[in-house]
């Protein structure tokens, strides 16, 4: 086996990695969020937590009040590129709950990927951060003594979405190693933890985007459901670069152009243009790699899980030296007679979301959202979106307190329309995480911290401020969002929700200014002694 509330003051009034150093023309980013401010707008000079000349008060009940001014304060002087952003935000104390400074707590706001603490702590709660998902391999009609299988080869997904290229290399060694040499059936995929809709909600709203993070979902997949293209400069300098499928697909994904050159000076410039066909995908990538850029990649989804999956797992066999069948790639339950060849169990759950959140991995969080709604049925049949949905739903009103009906989520991820929350309402939910002992330890430490990891390691880098800040990040297009926890020592914790909608086109640096301004002075606040 492998295992891999009160207001103290009130003003009136899209992707999370980083930009890379190559410009894919593809007209989209690998992740829907940016770390660092947005292409070509200048980062913004930090607003600050507090004028030094103004001392802050030792004192509780002044202190607090100095952190409400001063809050007031940030949102009074936002900048002027912000518009008519609106801007929701709940801070409250993890330990007494009291809040300490809220500003429109109940206005309406769309999450982007602050979404995905919403599935972590639904998943966390009702699977526990020791659950696995398992991928199986089962024959049919096996003969070990001639190793021969005169049925077909099955392999069972659970919805595993760790699922390497690596991981199905060794199932197929380990196939090898039953004593499987020649499969005289196909490959068939029994899916049917899963429904057969592989789009999450909302994600039809964006039906030409073939980026990686939007890649479908099912009981059986392998890399995300993407396939990365990668492109090697020529080590002379001067010749063709070498561009390659990752991982191998059969015929279901090809190239049908490859036209790059080396190039010693110049920047990195590629454009990979994808078209689907009828039973293919096909690629065509063009361009100029430096020399010195090493490997490029980037990656794009699929559209049949059970189908590249199936051509990947084939040439690992192939390469055991295991024969099968140039049978078309089938679906279907494994028989009850048959029996198990090789299994792989995925890491812990609560690995899977560490990962899942620092890097704000939408079809981690997707899955997640599916194998909810499959470990929450009361009867076995495949799970549908509505039942990951309703997990979470039950999970934010039984157990978080949110009234039924006062929120909308539409997805695990946050993308697109999905979802509908107010910054107290978020706040809610980081104080009810935080306060779960049987949650709260994972869910603090799956949060990417600032100037540390993820998706915060180039905010909060101050030294007043690195370390101090565990938060989830969420971009899109006119959306910046950030939620989570800040604190100088274990006894003070603060738990909060910084919600900015409706950002004017690429402005939205300037909203993430406001939020580091408001966790400064948050961090202040706590520092005094």
């Amino acid at each position: 086996m492998s295992q891999g509330g009160a207001s103290i003051a009130q003003p009136q009034p899209q992707p999370e990695s980083p930009q890379p150093a190559a410009t894919d023309l593809t007209a989209g980013v690998e992740e829907p969020e940016q770390e660092t401010g947005d292409a070509g707008v200048e980062t913004p000079p930090p607003l600050g937590p507090a004028d030094a000349a103004e001392p802050i008060p030792v004192e509780p009940d002044r202190r607090l009040a100095w952190l409400g001014a001063r809050a007031a304060a940030i949102l009074a002087a936002r900048p002027t590129q912000l518009g008519a952003a609106r801007v929701g935000v709940a801070i409250v104390d993890a330990t007494t709950g009291k809040p300490l400074f809220v500003h429109d707590g109940d206005g309406r706001y769309s999450l982007a990927s602050v979404t995905k603490v919403l599935t972590t702590g639904a998943a966390l709660a009702r699977l526990g951060a020791d659950f696995r998902w398992r991928t199986a391999v089962y024959a049919d009609r096996f003969d070990p003594a001639t190793g021969r299988i005169d049925g077909d080869l099955y392999v069972r997904g659970r919805g595993d979405p760790t699922l390497t290229s690596a991981d199905l290399r060794a199932l197929a060694a380990d196939v090898r190693r039953a004593g499987v040499r020649d499969v005289k059936g196909g490959l068939v995929f029994d899916g049917s933890y899963f429904d057969a809709v592989t789009e999450p909600p909302h994600f039809a709203e964006q039906p030409k985007e073939r980026a990686g993070f939007r890649a479908p979902i099912g009981a059986f997949a392998i890399e995300g459901n993407s396939f990365a293209v990668a492109v090697t400069p020529d080590p002379t300098g001067r010749g063709a670069a070498a561009v390659t499928l990752e991982p191998p697909a059969g015929t279901y994904v090809a190239i049908r152009r490859a036209e790059v050159v080396t190039s010693l000076t110049g920047r990195t410039r590629i454009r990979v243009d994808v078209k689907v066909e009828k039973d293919a995908i096909t690629v065509a990538v063009a361009g100029q790699i430096r020399l010195d850029e090493g490997v490029w990649r980037t990656r794009r989804r699929i559209d049949d899980p059970v189908r590249f999956a199936g051509e990947a797992l084939r040439a690992f066999l192939a390469g055991q030296g295991i024969r099968v069948a140039l049978a078309p790639i089938r679906t279907g339950a494994v028989p009850r007679t048959a029996r198990v060849l090789a299994v792989h169990d995925s890491p812990a759950l609560g690995d899977v979301l560490r990962d899942m959140d620092k890097s704000s991995n939408n079809f981690v969080a997707e899955t997640v959202l599916k194998t909810l709604g499959a470990e929450s049925r009361a009867a076995a049949a495949p799970a549908t979106w509505d039942d990951g949905l309703a997990a979470v739903r039950r999970w934010l009103v039984e157990e978080v307190g949110l009234s039924d009906g006062s929120f909308r989520v539409g997805n695990g991820s946050g993308l697109f329309g999905s979802t509908d929350f107010t910054p107290a309402q978020i706040a809610q939910v980081m104080l009810a995480a935080y306060r779960d002992f049987r949650l709260g330890p994972d869910f603090v430490g799956a949060l990417p911290v600032g100037g540390v990891d993820g998706t915060l390691r180039r905010r909060f880098t101050a030294p007043s401020a690195r370390g101090r800040v565990r938060a989830k990040t969420g971009t899109l297009a006119s959306t910046a969002t950030l939620a989570g926890y800040v604190a100088v020592d274990g006894r003070r914790p603060l738990a909060f929700a910084i919600l900015v909608n409706d950002i004017p086109d690429n402005q939205r640096a300037h909203a993430r200014a406001v939020q580091d301004a408001l966790i400064e002075a948050c961090i202040a606040y706590l520092d005094t002694p």
